[in-house]
């Protein structure tokens, strides 16, 4: 807890030197992270694991008004499906608009990762595959292939229609936008920004001028959001279900004594930051929590996820009560364990 409590006070401290009144460019974290003792001592660089990573994601609003959004019906369920192929086909503005707001946080030494190259990188047929009940769509797939912290998911409109322009002519232009921070694994929208009917003689430099105007409040309100995170937890979702032909219930004693359900309900509240969680189902096939916390990073700086979480608990599972457990998980921050029985 002493790194973590050193990170965190660090992290405020960028906070406080990069979205102050202070005018000019922002000093680098490379440059303050030479006088961070915890940051020399490890092997692991402390300080780029505590900044979040950042991925820029056109709104669904944005997709469908560019008919780059379909839905589709699975064994009576919805599911929603984004062609960012598509999308990205449509125009070069968009590219544009994306790339100021990367510029914007790369200067900071923030992770990025670049939408386009990851939309590049997934398999168009895996994309849109919808499987064992589970959405798969690119969204999806992006989002397990980055693993990005933050989502800063933009709505834009030029002229009044909310269509990716290609910026023909000379004739005066007006756009509005907002720009929303949203936690990946919670779905929370933590911050945004916005501009309405802004004029102007170019597309780019209206919204380069309105941007620099905006970024200092939304980069404070991420890294407040993100130095929370850091001290008390990633909040996630956790579930536990035996499957429909497993030999147990979650009632039954296991080899230790306890019930299953005690068992789990024990190692949630251990392996939570604080003991942070809420019990939400508890049955005989089924035990999940809500807004459990756990923690972001390992003692030496690592990075800690739900995979890791899920791995922990499941070898607990396995050699501690001889049972056969799985991870189902498939959202970012939902961890999902099947328990097969013995």
């Amino acid at each position: 807890m002493v790194k973590l409590r050193k990170i965190f006070i660090f992290t405020l401290s960028l906070t406080l030197c990069s979205c102050g009144g202070t005018p000019g460019k922002l000093a680098s974290l490379a440059e303050k992270a030479k006088s961070y003792v915890g940051y020399e001592d490890n092997d692991v660089n402390a300080i780029q694991q505590a900044l979040p990573t950042i991925m820029i994601l056109p709104s669904d609003k944005l997709l469908k008004d560019n008919r780059c959004l379909d839905e589709a019906e699975y064994d009576g369920k919805t599911f929603t499906l984004r062609d960012y192929r598509k999308f990205l086909a449509k125009g070069t503005n968009f590219r544009r608009i994306i790339s100021t707001i990367q510029d914007a946080f790369v200067k900071d030494n923030y992770p990025i990762t670049d939408f386009e190259q990851a939309v590049k990188n997934l398999n168009t047929n895996d994309a849109y595959a919808i499987a064992d009940n589970l959405e798969r769509d690119a969204k999806t797939m992006l989002l397990q292939t980055c693993h990005p912290d933050i989502i800063l998911e933009l709505d834009y409109s030029a002229n009044g229609e909310n269509v990716i322009s290609h910026d023909y002519g000379n004739s005066k232009k007006k756009i509005s936008y907002t720009i929303s921070a949203i936690d990946a694994y919670s779905s929370k929208v933590e911050s945004s920004v916005s501009a309405i009917g802004l004029e102007g003689e170019s597309e780019e430099a209206i919204f380069n001028e309105s941007l620099e105007d905006k970024m200092p409040k939304l980069k404070e309100d991420i890294m407040n959001y993100f130095s929370d995170i850091i001290y008390r937890g990633r909040e996630v979702n956790i579930k536990f279900v035996v499957a429909s032909n497993g030999n147990i219930k979650l009632s039954q004693n296991n080899i230790e004594g306890d019930t299953y359900s005690d068992w789990l309900i024990d190692f949630v509240k251990t392996h939570t930051v604080k003991g942070a969680y809420r019990m939400q189902n508890n049955s005989d096939y089924e035990l999940s929590f809500v807004n459990a916390r756990i923690k972001l990073l390992n003692e030496d700086g690592t990075q800690y996820g739900v995979y890791d979480w899920a791995r922990d608990c499941i070898k607990k599972l396995n050699t501690q009560l001889g049972l056969n457990a799985t991870n189902a998980s498939q959202g970012l921050g939902e961890i999902v364990i099947n328990i097969n029985g013995y």
